[in-house]
């Protein structure tokens, strides 16, 4: 793979040359200020960007024109990242080779018909598509809150401080209700005018035909804005908050978050998934071995890594009766790795799982380009740099980084039927 940016005033283009797959992708990111009030607007213009334009009045006009453009998708998706948000629009579609000569051409007028003609109307979003995805973001909300893993982890990390409050991209119902067709139409515009632009393409990239032309369509489109992005670097220990809710629902979620104090960015990109590995990941896992095998405590234990907000929350299914004695073993389990109580075996299995899933990245081509959009903008190491810093990873380093873990938060979704599985 080739790699080579194009830098212009207000944004770059970093194209990514590769010949082993058949379609291209392109991403316009743009890293915006993370602002809680916004997350909502951004699942509702989601919504509202992909199912109608000014050109293509509504979903069903959308999908035939991708049905032309044989099956190219058109997505927006949202990923936050400490103090900021990753707003990417990105459209996928075959090379000319295997369809039609000019389809890239066709295929990016749609791109950024989409993007840049939306369905607004004298400064608001056009009435009866607004209300469509209003409804269609209202129902998302009411079966988000069937999947207990999800909402549970959420309810967990509203516990944190307002200034450290980072919750999933999603917003809330209850802000739904307040957004109309006027106030989108300015949060559109607001988008764009503040932030931090970049154009990713990978494929099959053989002249500047497709630099050319998306040159041609974001000229005078983009702003040049600084990434706000930095990474979470927490430096002392807080006091533990805890919190009960109680459901109706057969089994109990509990929920318990540590931060990574002073976490380097070494520890960050190459010993954290190492370590997690050992902790908390996959059916080898010390957590699952003890507290669901062993001492048969959980349905099910995991460990899930938050990379950029330095935290790592470890989630199960339980029976209320063993809130206390799971607290107390994943608090043992944790506690024998800050004393290197595991062996060279354990470091070396997980250095193998974590060379074969960077190994599965290689043959995705969204894999490839979000690690390199994540090394760009996110400060990680790309894959290249991943495959060659697993095999340098120490016990000392883990047991290092394992005593830089320290519990803030244990939310308990207690179901109020015992002893029954969902």
């Amino acid at each position: 793979m080739k790699y080579k940016v194009y830098k212009y005033d207000n944004y770059n283009i970093h194209v990514l040359n590769i010949k082993k797959f058949k379609s291209i992708i392109v991403s316009l990111t743009l890293v915006n200020e993370f602002k809680k009030e916004n997350l909502t607007k951004n699942a509702l213009l989601r919504k509202l960007i992909t199912t109608s334009s000014n050109t293509l009045k509504n979903q069903i006009e959308v999908t035939k024109k991708n049905y032309d453009l044989y099956s190219s998708s058109f997505s927006i998706s949202n990923g936050i990242y400490n103090n900021s948000i990753l707003t990417t629009f990105d459209i996928e579609f075959l090379e000319d080779k295997y369809t039609e000569d000019g389809l890239y051409k066709k295929a990016l007028e749609h791109y950024f018909d989409m993007i840049f003609n939306p369905n607004i109307i004298d400064g608001k979003f056009e009435k009866e598509n607004f209300m469509l995805a209003k409804k269609a973001l209202s129902d998302y909300y009411d079966r988000e809150k069937e999947n207990k893993n999800f909402y549970s982890i959420n309810k967990a990390h509203e516990l944190f401080d307002e200034d450290n409050l980072k919750s999933f991209p999603n917003g809330k119902k209850e802000e739904l209700e307040k957004l109309d067709e006027y106030i989108m139409a300015e949060y559109y515009e607001e988008l764009f005018k503040k932030g931090n632009a970049n154009i990713f393409i990978i494929g099959n990239i053989e002249n500047d035909n497709i630099i050319n032309l998306i040159n041609e369509n974001i000229k005078d489109k983009l702003y040049k804005n600084i990434n706000p992005y930095i990474c979470n670097i927490f430096d002392k220990e807080s006091k533990i908050k805890e919190k009960t809710d109680i459901e109706e629902n057969n089994q109990s979620k509990l929920v318990m978050v540590y931060k990574i104090l002073n976490m380097t960015d070494r520890e960050r990109n190459v010993v954290l998934p190492i370590f997690n590995r050992i902790f908390g990941i996959g059916n080898n896992s010390k957590l699952f071995q003890t507290v669901r095998e062993k001492k048969s405590l959980a349905y099910d234990i995991r460990s899930l890594v938050q990379r950029e907000e330095s935290l790592i929350t470890i989630l199960s299914g339980i029976s209320k009766e063993s809130k206390n004695e799971v607290i107390k073993t994943t608090k043992e389990e944790l506690n024998k790795i800050k004393n290197g109580d595991f062996t060279e075996e354990d470091v070396e299995d997980a250095k193998k799982y974590r060379k074969l899933i960077l190994k599965g990245f290689e043959d995705d081509n969204f894999s490839i380009l979000g690690t390199k959009i994540n090394s760009i903008l996110f400060n990680n190491d790309d894959l290249d740099q991943r495959k060659k810093n697993v095999s340098t990873v120490t016990k000392d380093e883990i047991i290092k980084l394992a005593n830089k873990l320290s519990l803030c938060i244990i939310y308990m979704l207690e179901g109020d039927k015992d002893n029954e599985k969902n």
